[in-house]
């Protein structure tokens, strides 16, 4: 710069305000400092008749002007010299006019984040900041750069040494600058550095004043404005002021009275602030101060717990009563004379009049009390338990009511789980004095006529498990009678919890008794087949799931239902329900696997044998003609098994998995399995179904692989093959499957595969595997969508010129939804195939206009093709998306609804009910044409699904802007007539939900 002249030119402009921006003045001359090309003493030698001005506005802007080129410098800039020269000269500024003060603390807030920013200068500019500045007077933003300044030495290590040798100084500063702040973004500010000043100074003769100067906030009543850009909430100023209260025992004397006021009160928000607080401040006041006050709370605790009504103060109370006792335990006078016996003492003997007497409408907030004061301490538990316990029981002794006796059975078991928290407490001794007792009520509550008292009954076998060992066999007994013989299907269903508690904390009853009576009960059911066998399946099978969670429980459980399965005859073929049993047990064992793939040692075992077993078992079965587990779901199923097994492996076990189905697949040598006897070639053509359609068994090993596969090249020609010329259905989907999973990951074999014959085989009417082709089209599309691949477009293109073909427009409108629809057993994240980001969104850009187009100008015999895919399209896209496309779309939606198909009809009225919420002012502009077709279909007698969708949609409606659609009030009002007597129950109450949304029309 011709350094002096341009810089005071921009200082003049700055000063005299002759510039309209002025930020660009201040980068000027921050570059040409950082640049060295002008000395900051330069700059500021040339503000010097500014500064030195009698006119105070003009002082203030020489100093705004310094401050923030300051704040644009880098923090490294100015050496410590420069800083301690400019805090100096800073500082005096604070004893200018009140108007210079606010750039003067701009620019020592820059200052404090030098880094070389002098040791002693902190307790300096507090000292000014203490004497000299009224910060009452401030602004927000001023007052803001005072506490951040104050902040940032209090959390500098060396800052917080030279502050703490101002002592009281400091701390009686502070306060005064603090004094009756209320914008919530500096109270934040405030509330961090008050606490760090009681955590770390000496607060002196200052103890109530710092209490009064943060208290006063208390409790917090803030609502932040709309559109508040800083985000600042009520919980956080709660927390912020509920940690300076928290912060020192020596405020307890001030914090209890004003907590008891608060609890007074009739403000809801108050007395759960107070309760939370006092949990968080009790324990760290200690015992002392709280004698004065301990009765005095806890009348308010109880009254809290008995009439709040208010679930969260409930709770809070409770926490708080916890803390009180759990406080008072820690005294270290123990026995009758200490102060948690004679608290706990006086609680007892306020509560007994409410469990003796026969008016127990108070039994359960009364248990709750008790049971929060046991959570306090093992010898507060002790004592508890010693009194309540005999008059539960007693209790439960006298009453004849069954809802009676099950809501003592629930207080008593509150009162176990709590024992449970305990381990190995003095406080288990005390129950186990009580302990035959408790089991004799329990057991007579599960032979109790009232299936509530018996889940009840069963919730406390649940409890007792977990707090002891005695007994446990027999509970075992009892809980796996009820589990499979009990009438009511709940109370059958909440077994599940004990036996999830056996398996979990008794595994040897487990291993001894619960599986193998299970895995009995099993084999038993599939023997006799009987009326209900299939929930009986369903039951074994959730208890299987349940308690199968170690690798004893997972090699014993797998074992059985692989061998279960195995077995030709196992399962009662003669039931018409062989299939749905058979997939159960399938399901089943897919769960366990599940459950146990993050255990080492039972993954090493899923791999190396079950597997195996797997293979073996669906193999086996392949070779016979006839074979409940010929059936497709049942295979998918096992292949389920595989895959979730597979897609864990590292690549050296995902090697030997695919030599292992190599060997038996691809060349035919079963041995490796143990079986010796048939010939078992499922990749062949010639192959029975039953032994082709094993394919999918491939699938998961052949598409978790990402390296190339070693014989890839035969099992392209075999899939291809099977895809073609096969003339099983399932075979052929899933030979498409498989290799499209291998395309996705490796596009290069596509040179090995004729796609152009493929495509003249599919654009010749006359060709009989036409049908085969285009599901090989389909799936290929599909893999390569998937990943980007440059080819996709124009098979997309391809399938899209085929729905106007009469004979196979339908199937390739449903292709269109294969393509987009995620699978769970190949092409997905978890087999790690190739998956381009938002590639469902770019198929629908890049068509959506050729889409359009062809279905204005195909026949109406061919158009409901092209309005699937468009629906298939629009169901996968996201909704911003979709909203910005849909005002040239909504017409063809309009035609969907239109049309004879149901599927279509149903999939475009469920975007539909979406749309009318997300995007009300393109659904309003089509209304006249929506609502008559609604109400037609509404009244469809082929589809429960597709009225019950209809009157859903007109429902909706509603929310539009209501001159649009009050016009219509009438129409609707009488056309939904018909559907209020419809035979379907869940049809006539959408119906009338429906009706009642426009009978409130234009009301409100």
């Amino acid at each position: 710069m011709a350094a002096p002249m341009k810089l005071e030119s921009c200082v003049q402009n700055y000063i005299e305000n002759t510039v309209a921006d002025q930020r660009t003045t201040i980068s000027s001359v921050t570059k040409d400092i950082v640049n060295n090309e002008v000395k900051l003493v330069t700059f500021i030698e040339n503000l010097q008749k500014y500064l030195t001005s009698t006119d105070v506005s003009i002082r203030s802007r020489s100093v705004r002007l310094i401050a923030e080129v300051l704040h644009q410098l880098p923090n490294s800039h100015l050496d410590e010299d420069e800083v301690e020269l400019l805090v100096t000269y800073m500082c005096e500024r604070l004893m200018d006019h009140h108007s210079v003060q606010p750039p003067a603390l701009y620019a020592l807030l820059a200052l404090s984040g030098c880094k070389k920013f002098p040791d002693g200068q902190a307790s300096k500019i507090c000292r000014i900041i203490f004497q000299n500045v009224q910060n009452q007077s401030l602004s927000q933003s001023d007052r803001c750069n005072v506490y951040t300044l104050i902040a940032r030495f209090l959390w500098n290590k060396i800052g917080m040494v030279k502050l703490k040798k101002m002592e009281a100084d400091f701390v009686l500063g502070f306060i005064q600058v603090m004094d009756t702040e209320k914008d919530p973004r500096n109270l934040m500010t405030c509330f961090q550095c008050a606490r760090t000043i009681i955590l770390n100074f000496s607060l002196g003769v200052f103890v109530e004043e710092m209490f009064e100067v943060t208290s006063c906030y208390f409790p917090i009543d803030f609502t932040p404005p709309p559109n508040d850009n800083y985000k600042i909430t009520r919980d956080d100023l709660i927390k912020g002021l509920r940690g300076c209260l928290s912060a020192t025992e020596k405020f307890a004397e001030y914090t209890y009275p004003l907590l008891l006021e608060k609890l007074t009160s009739d403000v809801q928000s108050a007395k759960l602030d107070s309760l939370q607080t006092l949990s968080e401040c009790v324990e760290l006041y200690g015992i002392k101060p709280l004698k004065e006050f301990q009765t005095s709370l806890y009348n308010c605790i109880k009254s809290e717990i008995f009439s709040s009504g208010n679930p969260a103060i409930e709770q809070a109370a409770l926490e708080a009563l916890s803390g009180i006792v759990r406080t008072l335990s820690k005294s270290l006078l123990e026995g009758p004379d200490g102060p948690v016996h004679n608290y706990i003492s006086e609680i007892l003997q306020d509560c007994k009049r409410y469990m003796t007497g026969e008016d127990n409408r108070l039994l359960v907030p009364v248990c709750r009390l008790l049971v929060s004061c046991a959570e306090g301490s093992d010898s507060a538990c002790c004592q508890v338990l010693q009194d309540v316990i005999p008059n539960l029981i007693g209790l439960y002794n006298k009453s004849s009511v069954n809802s009676q006796r099950k809501l003592v059975l629930e207080m008593i078991s509150r009162f176990v789980r709590v024992v449970g928290g305990y381990s190995q407490g003095q406080c288990h001794k005390v129950f186990l004095t009580y302990m035959p007792e408790l089991s004799t009520i329990i057991k007579s509550a599960l032979i109790d006529s009232s299936s509530h008292l018996r889940m009840t009954g069963i919730s406390g076998v649940n409890e007792m498990l977990k707090v002891s060992g005695e007994d446990t066999q027999v509970y075992t007994e009892l809980i796996l009678d009820k589990t499979f013989n009990d009438q009511d299907k709940d109370v059958r269903k909440s077994c599940l919890e004990p036996l999830k508690t056996i398996a979990e904390k008794h595994t040897d009853v487990l291993e001894s008794t619960v599986i193998p009576k299970v895995l009995e009960r099993l084999k038993d059911g599939l023997k006799n087949v009987v009326k209900g066998s299939e929930d009986v399946d369903n039951e074994i099978n959730a208890v299987l799931s349940t308690v199968t969670i170690s690798y004893n429980s997972l090699v014993m459980v797998s074992k059985e239902l692989l061998q279960v399965l195995s077995g030709k005859s196992a399962i009662g073929m003669e039931s018409d329900k062989a299939e749905q049993r058979t997939n159960n047990l399938v399901s089943c064992l897919l769960t366990v696997i599940q459950k146990n793939l993050d255990d080492k040692k039972s993954f090493e075992y899923l791999y190396s044998n079950a597997v195996l077993n797997i293979y073996k078992t669906v193999i086996q079965n392949s070779l016979s003609s006839t074979s409940v587990l010929h059936s497709p779901r049942i295979i998918n199923s096992f292949s389920r098994c595989v895959q979730c097994i597979a897609i864990r492996c590292d690549n050296s076990q995902l090697q030997a998995l695919y030599s292992l189905v190599t060997k038996i697949f691809l060349h035919g040598s079963t041995s490796a399995i143990d079986i010796t006897d048939g010939t078992f070639n499922p990749l062949d053509v010639s192959s029975p179904w039953q032994q082709t359609q094993m394919v999918s068994m491939v699938t998961p090993v052949l598409c978790t692989c990402n390296e190339k596969l070693i014989d890839e090249d035969e099992y392209v020609k075999k899939l291809l093959n099977l895809s073609r010329m096969s003339p099983h259905r399932t075979t052929q989907t899933e030979a498409c499957k498989c290799l499209a999973g291998i395309v996705n990951k490796h596009p290069d074999i596509l040179q090995t595969i004729d796609l152009s014959e493929i495509e003249k085989t599919v654009q010749n009417k006359t060709a009989e595997s036409r049908l085969s082709d285009l599901q090989i089209i389909i799936w290929l599309t599909k893999a390569l969508v998937m990943r980007g691949h440059q080819r996709s477009q124009a098979m997309i293109l391809f399938l899209m010129s085929l729905l106007s073909d009469p004979d196979i427009g339908r199937e390739v409108a449903d292709g269109f939804n294969t393509i987009l629809t995620d699978n769970d057993d190949v092409l997905n994240r978890q087999m790690k195939a190739v998956t381009r980001m938002m590639y469902k969104q770019r198929l629908f850009v890049e068509n959506v206009s050729h889409l359009v187009k062809s279905f204005d100008t195909t026949g109406q015999d061919t158009r409901k093709n092209y309005l699937r895919v468009l629906s298939a399209m629009l169901k996968t896209l996201p909704k911003q998306v979709l909203i910005n496309e849909l005002p040239p779309l909504f017409p063809l939606m309009v035609h969907s609804l239109l049309s004879d198909d149901l599927e279509l009809q149903t999939s475009t009225m469920d975007t539909l009910y979406d749309l009318t919420h997300d995007a009300p002012e393109v659904v309003a502009k089509h209304i006249d044409s929506v609502i008559p077709q609604l109400l037609k279909l509404a009244k469809e007698q082929t589809s429960m699904k597709l009225r019950q969708s209809a009157l859903q949609c007109i429902g909706v409606l509603t929310v539009l802007p209501t001159h649009t659609v009050l016009p219509y009030k009438v129409q609707v009002i009488k056309g939904l007539e018909k559907a209020l007597d419809d035979k379907k129950r869940l049809v006539r109450k959408e119906a009338v939900t429906a009706r009642n949304e426009w009978f409130l029309l234009g009301t409100k």
